[in-house]
């Protein structure tokens, strides 16, 4: 359960970085900005070179890309390489020519970030109940894409199609909850605490493979466990894509 261990430590580091923002806590100095993945051939000195000032990251830009259209947006703040891949956490992204920040995703949040096609997409990875056996594995949660339109800038967030059960899988899923003997986390062991949180992923999955049942249990599953600390706080992100989920499926209708 390495990843799992790993996951939780980000979370709880994560989570008191974020309740300490007001503090406005120093922030690890970005890499040098790139220019690589720009879409077209513009003059640094010719466009913004700094992200809006904020509370959340420095303004030099870890990483700048340019849209064949003219416009600019830039990523501040951090960016790591992690199995030969570039990943960012607590970070901003800024647009020339607006004042305001688009947004700020936080240090308990993971991302790889691709440009393609005029295209800025931004793909969460998170622990996911997804692998063999429904066992635990990183992979990619939700896709948020930027663009332009008619010059006007454009944000779309998605789930991921493939984070999705068969029949089968969601059988399985529930019969493990009804044969659980539940125990709340304070009386648990270590092994039978990550089980019963590898259990709520799995529902979690369930539910949002359309299974009214699983999404049943998921929510009961607070009450059955008490989960506290970073558990808890993992429980509500996974509570937070199930909501997103369905926010979607209502919207498509």
């Amino acid at each position: 359960m390495k990843n799992l261990y790993i996951f939780l430590v980000l979370l709880i580091v994560g989570c008191s970085q974020e309740k300490g923002l007001e503090k406005e806590q120093p922030i690890k100095k970005p890499e040098a900005i790139q220019t690589k993945e720009a879409g077209a051939e513009v003059k640094l000195e010719t466009k913004c070179k700094a992200c809006v000032e904020s509370m959340y990251a420095e303004t030099e830009p870890d990483t700048v890309f340019d849209f064949s259209s003219g416009q600019r947006l830039l990523i501040c703040g951090g960016s790591e390489v992690q199995d030969k891949k570039k990943v960012y956490s607590e970070f901003v992204i800024s647009e020339c020519g607006n004042n305001n920040l688009i947004s700020f995703w936080g240090a308990i949040e993971k991302y790889e970030v691709y440009y393609l096609k005029d295209t800025l997409m931004l793909f969460k990875k998170e622990l996911l109940a997804v692998g063999k056996n429904r066992e635990l594995i990183e992979n990619t949660s939700l896709i948020e894409s930027f663009f332009y339109q008619d010059n006007k800038l454009q944000r779309v967030k998605k789930l991921n199609p493939k984070i999705k059960y068969s029949t089968n899988e969601i059988d399985k899923t529930l019969q493990e909850y009804v044969a659980t003997a539940w125990k709340t986390q304070i009386e648990a062991s270590e092994e039978y605490t990550e089980d019963k949180l590898r259990l709520a992923n799995r529902l979690m999955i369930a539910a949002v493979s359309g299974s009214k049942k699983s999404e049943q249990y998921f929510r009961e599953f607070p009450s059955k466990f008490r989960p506290d600390g970073a558990y808890s706080e993992w429980y509500r992100e996974m509570e937070s894509l199930l909501e997103f989920a369905e926010k979607q499926k209502n919207n498509s209708r």
